[in-house]
């Protein structure tokens, strides 16, 4: 009788004490990937955008769908791999209105999503999850869930290399249909944790003494002018806000009017769009990275 109890408890014993050496083993590989990060010095994070940016030699923390909070808790981990011999001074942020969209905080309620997206983009975060992540009361109890299940798929965080153009380019004719709520709800208020985590970027950024850049890509007209006007307005007024700060640099192309020969889709670029945005880019990185004391 007392083995018919005593087996399965070792076997859980066992399965658990292997479950933790594999999570420190992952987050030890974790913890080199932004170690060895700090050998460069520019850094990108932010979603699928970043793969629309043609530099090279630059690390990316970036991710189709990343949203705000999985994108600090990135920088973070950057921030907390920090060596005396460090060489980041600029960090990248591709951003844009719909990372504040209703889609992006719905995501960040925690609740499941059909897509997948919780096992996808939340389990690569999970290995940076801290304990205190769990206390913290600006995230939906149902997002800290999320993060602290998907640890169990002991996945790991490795920057991504270089860049790929993608086609075909739009057709003639193309027009954006974004969501009924995009169109008709003041939705950039709503977005209470994606705005949070975007006042934490902020702060971090200010804290580690980087430079940020607030890259936003071109996007397709018929998209701008779809979105409801207010939710667009406060998204451009947070980040002119943010742009106050002397360490941050807003490059604002959302609004340039491009053919539709620079698009994939109606926010991801062609090879002709990815070379309209490195033309305004790279001389920015370069005024940051050569300025006086650098």
């Amino acid at each position: 009788m007392r083995a018919l109890f005593l087996r399965p408890l070792m076997t859980l014993a066992v399965v658990l004490v292997c479950f933790v050496a594999a999570d420190v083993v992952n987050g030890v590989r974790t913890d080199s990937a932004f170690r060895e990060a700090h050998g460069a010095r520019v850094v990108l994070f932010g979603d699928s955008h970043g793969d629309d940016v043609k530099v090279n030699g630059v690390p990316r923390f970036n991710g189709p769908a990343q949203d705000l909070v999985s994108t600090w808790m990135r920088m973070r981990a950057l921030r907390s791999a920090e060596k005396a011999e460090s060489e980041v001074e600029v960090v990248v942020l591709t951003v844009w209105p719909m990372k504040f969209s209703p889609v992006a905080e719905r995501r960040l309620s925690g609740r499941n999503q059909e897509d997948g997206w919780n096992q996808n983009v939340l389990g690569k975060t999970a290995p940076l999850l801290r304990w205190q992540d769990l206390f913290r009361s600006e995230w939906p109890w149902r997002l800290r869930w999320q993060l602290l299940f998907n640890r169990v798929q002991l996945k790991h965080v490795k920057p991504l290399m270089g860049w790929t153009c993608r086609g075909p380019a739009l057709p003639d004719g193309f027009t954006a249909r974004p969501g009924e709520r995009v169109v008709n709800t003041s939705w950039f208020e709503e977005a209470e944790v994606s705005r949070w985590a975007f006042a934490a970027i902020l702060d971090l950024v200010e804290e580690a003494g980087w430079e940020l850049v607030l890259l936003e890509h071109p996007m397709h007209h018929s998209a701008i002018k779809a979105a409801h006007p207010q939710a667009i307005a406060d998204y451009e007024a947070t980040m002119n806000a943010a742009a106050e700060a002397p360490d941050v640099h807003y490059l604002a192309l959302g609004r340039d009017s491009l053919p539709n020969s620079a698009f994939f889709d109606y926010h991801h670029l062609s090879c002709a769009g990815m070379d309209y945005v490195a033309e305004r880019l790279d001389p920015l990185l370069d005024s940051l990275l050569t300025a006086p004391g650098r």
